[in-house]
């Protein structure tokens, strides 16, 4: 495979077809860092990757990995970006510059002393950006991240580096709609093979393999629409909801009214930073509003609810899978909370084995942590099912998933009955699964649409 300089090449696959694998032999941390038997070449220039280590790498190839947080090792984004420049033996006048230049970049301006952690997924994805423009490589390695980034940030971030002449390898498991146009090839990835090439992601035989793979739908259609329950029933109501951050003055979130039903799938939309997560955790306790109140429904009327109750019955699936997974195999993940509402024996080997079999999961003596990021936020979602909460808060969990893959996990989700709150970035899936939709902007719910109504705010993929 050759990739042209200045130009964009998108390499698509579904979990498990070797995209990461790739990126890390590329950037040399495989098999550095992972044992394993490597042969052949990979050449940037005059340069061979393959026999270097990744510290001689950086300034000419460099990666945002799909886990911002196996990157990010300081606590405040100005020394984040900082930090490469500093074993550079740049100038302290020049790092300075450097950092508010890139900061502004990626509009994330008034953040110098924010602690990383506490940025939104898309913004850990931007602070990463910034980071590798500060160095300037002249090939970026974009590893399923351009999801995780709102429309208008995915368009932003793509034409700087067009205008910017970088050489791009973009690896994803779904097209995403901004790198249409951009004068890309494409690749489809299949059990580590490259089994189809076109500049044209539209040519028949092209789609046709795309399809084979679960990486574009089957029809026309962008998602299958689901089967919906009826009748809904009452679960959830938040009033007067509001919340900030200890060390955030700019962010406050503020959610006067809502109310979530169990049955029914409700999507929220908005940009990066816009408060979505932090919703979505109060709305499992994970995180206790300053003011307002939660309250669940009881067969007459609403009572309020403590952290503990919404701990109890609502699931919350974190954007990253390995901020809930922790134990040594897969058998022990979905056995744990099947163990703590008392299953033992035969049963707990039978719902283990059927969560495998619904979530296309390995061997249940395999590692989480030698499976791929997908296999991992398959795991996630089987664990979620495997406690039958009563609503399930899904994060961004279509992110490393490819149409056939998605398109499963959310049918055995939707199949236990319960109240799903669908955050995601992706408009077509939210008004083809959703009975309703919610925008967000800059912490507040600001329309709650039915999924007919989003056509018209659709248009081009950096609108509203």
């Amino acid at each position: 495979m050759t990739l042209p300089p200045g130009k964009t090449t998108v390499i698509l696959g579904p979990a498990d077809s070797g995209k990461t694998t790739l990126a890390r032999i590329l950037v040399g941390a495989v098999p550095r860092f992972t044992g394993g038997l490597l042969s052949g070449f990979a050449r940037l220039g005059d340069r061979t990757l393959t026999e270097s280590p990744p510290y001689e790498l950086f300034q000419t190839i460099g990666c945002i990995s799909q886990s911002s947080d196996e990157q990010i090792i300081t606590t405040r984004c100005d020394t984040e970006i900082a930090f490469a420049l500093e074993s550079l033996g740049v100038s302290a006048v020049e790092i300075r510059k450097k950092v508010t230049e890139c900061l502004r970049l990626m509009g994330l301006e008034g953040f110098e002393e924010r602690n990383p952690s506490t940025l939104s997924g898309g913004e850990k994805k931007r602070l990463m950006a910034a980071c590798l423009a500060a160095v300037g490589p002249c090939a970026w390695v974009l590893d399923e991240c351009l999801l995780e980034l709102d429309a208008g940030w995915r368009k932003r971030v793509l034409d700087f580096l067009q205008e910017q002449g970088r050489l791009v390898l973009a690896l994803d498991a779904r097209v995403t709609p901004a790198l249409k146009g951009k004068g890309a090839q494409f690749v489809v990835l299949g059990g580590g093979t490259a089994l189809s090439r076109t500049q044209d992601p539209d040519d028949p035989q092209f789609v046709a393999r795309a399809i084979e793979e679960g990486i574009l739908p089957e029809s026309n259609q962008p998602w299958p629409p689901r089967e919906r329950p009826a009748p809904h029933a009452r679960f959830l109501k938040a009033r007067g909801i509001h919340f900030q951050f200890p060390d955030s003055s700019g962010f406050s979130l503020a959610v006067d009214s809502l109310e979530l039903e169990k049955g029914s799938v409700c999507s929220l939309l908005g940009d990066n930073g816009c408060g979505k997560s932090t919703l979505g955790k109060i709305l499992c306790g994970l995180l206790v509003p300053t003011a307002g109140a939660l309250s669940l429904w009881t067969g007459a009327d609403y009572r309020r609810a403590a952290a503990e109750d919404l701990n109890g019955c609502v699931g919350y699936l974190f954007q990253n899978p390995d901020s809930q997974i922790f134990l040594p195999t897969v058998f022990d993940e979905l056995a744990f909370g099947l163990r703590r509402q008392g299953l033992g024996g035969a049963e707990l080997g039978r719902r283990v084995e059927e969560a495998c079999g619904m979530f296309s999961l390995p061997d249940p003596s395999a590692p989480p942590a030698l499976m791929s990021y997908g296999a991992r936020r398959r795991l996630q979602a089987a664990v979620c099912y495997l406690l039958d909460r009563d609503l399930l808060v899904l994060d961004e969990v279509d992110t490393g998933l490819s149409y056939r893959e998605l398109s499963t996990l959310l049918a055995a989700l939707c199949s236990t009955g319960a109240g799903v709150f669908l955050i995601t970035h992706d408009r077509p899936l939210a008004r083809s699964v959703s009975d309703r939709i919610l925008l967000m902007e800059r912490g507040r719910i600001i329309r709650d649409l039915a999924p007919r109504e989003l056509d018209a705010l659709m248009g081009a993929e950096n609108g509203p």
